[in-house]
């Protein structure tokens, strides 16, 4: 009741009346297209539920405005957004990175040669095609000539007025990792995951394994899972037992060149957490500096190695 007022004075309710209008997709701030109404209904005051069908073979946005009418002949105008999507999903962009950034580039952002933060990036990498295409959340226009303000407009809740935080359609992304097989971590949100990178500091030792697993929501519930491996060594390669060999002797003099181009070189190298990837020779002159010939050695097996150079 106003104050001052009554019961006895008030006019009452005299009926509901919802309209439904659908949101406009564009660029900038979306506009509510009342030109038409997908659908209205109005009840008397007796009844203060309705039950609307609003199915749809793609996803809509639309505005629903209820009016409340009173005896005396006032009305009063509210608003409500309601997003209906029963076909949209989430898929990935596989021409775009999902990888470990603190990870060498050298080797595909797959092994980690320092102790520090382990931080993974994602960024366009997955992505609800649909809201890719067609904006929604961009906010919306104010109702016309003012008449709903206040807590009378959407300002809260998931699809407010001003618009819902968004990357192409997703609204948050769960994350959560697992260390040398073990049972995976407890699930967190990804803070800032507009951003879509996460950094942790994590106990990181050579020889270790991470798996870390995203796993993007939006903004229906919709959720895809992706993973991502990390092997971590600190540990530089180890070089031993270089010798030149003839006729099955090792030994590290030469007579002349005659004498040198008949023996082998040999070498132990190998790493014991990545193993080696390829090694690189060169072959000279110490006295004058100078190169007589170089080459690459590839590696194929990530394991301890021994190679002899002719």
């Amino acid at each position: 009741m106003p104050t001052p007022g009554a019961q006895v004075t008030s006019s009452k309710i005299e009926s509901y009346e919802i309209r439904v209008n659908e949101v406009l997709p564009s660029k900038g701030m979306h506009k509510v297209d009342y030109t038409t109404n997908f659908l209205s209904m109005k009840v008397n005051r007796t009844l203060t539920e309705m039950t609307l069908n609003l199915t749809s073979d793609k996803p809509h946005l639309y505005s629903l405005t209820l009016e409340v009418k009173d005896v005396a002949g006032n009305v009063r105008q509210c608003r409500r957004f309601l997003l209906v999507d029963e076909t949209s999903f989430i898929e990935t962009h596989q021409d775009q990175p999902f990888q470990f950034t603190s990870a060498s580039p050298d080797t595909d952002f797959t092994w980690q040669t320092h102790h520090s933060d382990i931080c993974l990036s994602w960024k366009e990498y997955f992505f609800n095609k649909f809201y890719f295409d067609n904006e929604l959340f961009n906010g919306v226009e104010a109702a016309p000539f003012g008449l709903i303000t206040g807590t009378y407009e959407q300002i809260s809740g998931q699809l407010p007025v001003s618009g819902t935080p968004n990357v192409h359609g997703i609204v948050k992304y769960i994350i959560s990792w697992t260390l040398n097989d073990r049972p995976f971590s407890t699930e967190i949100e990804v803070p800032d995951f507009l951003n879509q990178t996460f950094c942790n500091h994590l106990p990181v030792k050579d020889g270790e394994t991470y798996v870390f697993n995203v796993r993007p929501v939006d903004i229906v519930g919709n959720t895809y899972n992706e993973s991502r491996t990390l092997f971590i060594d600190q540990s530089v390669p180890q070089i031993t037992e270089i010798w030149l060999e003839k006729d099955g002797y090792e030994q590290l003099f030469v007579h002349d060149s005659t004498d040198l181009s008949k023996m082998q070189m040999t070498f132990d190298a190998f790493d014991l957490h990545s193993g080696i990837m390829k090694i690189h020779w060169r072959f000279g002159v110490a006295d004058t500096s100078t190169e007589l010939i170089s080459e690459h050695l590839a590696v194929r097996k990530p394991q301890n190695v021994s190679n002899n150079i002719h």
